[in-house]
């Protein structure tokens, strides 16, 4: 296990500057002291405990997941608070908490959410203009719909579901933050599901993030999950 050194504030700013793709990242994950070949051997560890889970609420479900993820994670000393693995986590949990719920969906959908979700690639949110997580909430309408790009409306309303949520993370701005945007996912789709007479658990999310010391760049006051009493 090696120790992640984590970005200081210059090599932070100096990162403003790699603006091709694979600059960034190769230069980023080595500030980390991580290589991508350390998130690609981590990848296949997260769908299965995705298909643990047994919890209705999809932010509980979600953060279960993180917590079992960080407890097998190896590349560093601790699990990053961002990485790829996000995309996917945010539409295969809300897909397995639907199913949890007794609705219609099975562990093919789930891990089809999942695979949809790894496409978006990692810095997208910089480099694509648009968030994984937000993306998610897309991925998760067009598979309750079984949307296509042969589709009108089923198709329509993934990108209309998935528009919510990125204007909603555009809008609380900042860096880069993976455990602010797929609160804002799931928070968007659990009220974009309920058109489709989906009803999945709530729960007030204010304060709710536990990773804040991790990100030296946290927004803060600014984010809703931050804890107030900070």
């Amino acid at each position: 296990m090696r120790c992640e050194k984590k970005l200081n504030r210059n090599q932070f700013e100096m990162s403003k500057s790699f603006n091709f793709y694979d600059d960034f990242m190769e230069k980023v994950l080595e500030f980390d002291n991580l290589t991508m070949e350390d998130y690609m051997e981590f990848m296949p560890k997260v769908l299965p405990i995705i298909l643990q889970q047994s919890a209705k609420d999809p932010v509980e479900l979600f953060d279960s997941v993180i917590s079992k993820l960080n407890n097998i994670w190896t590349a560093s000393d601790q699990l990053p608070f961002h990485g790829p693995w996000h995309h996917g986590i945010v539409p295969a949990v809300l897909i397995m908490a639907l199913k949890n719920n007794d609705y219609q969906f099975t562990e093919k959908e789930v891990k089809e959410a999942f695979m949809r979700g790894l496409k978006i690639p990692a810095g997208g949110c910089g480099f694509c203009g648009t968030c994984g997580g937000g993306s998610g909430v897309g991925i998760t309408i067009s598979i309750t719909q079984k949307a296509t790009p042969f589709h009108d409306k089923e198709r329509a309303l993934g990108f209309e579901a998935a528009l919510k949520a990125q204007e909603r993370i555009g809008k609380l701005g900042g860096p880069r933050c993976c455990r602010l945007s797929a609160y804002v996912a799931i928070e968007q789709a659990v009220k974009y599901l309920k058109r489709f007479h989906y009803e999945l658990p709530e729960q007030k999310m204010i304060g709710h993030c536990d990773v804040y010391e991790l990100n030296k760049e946290c927004h803060q006051q600014r984010c809703p999950y931050y804890p107030k009493h900070k």
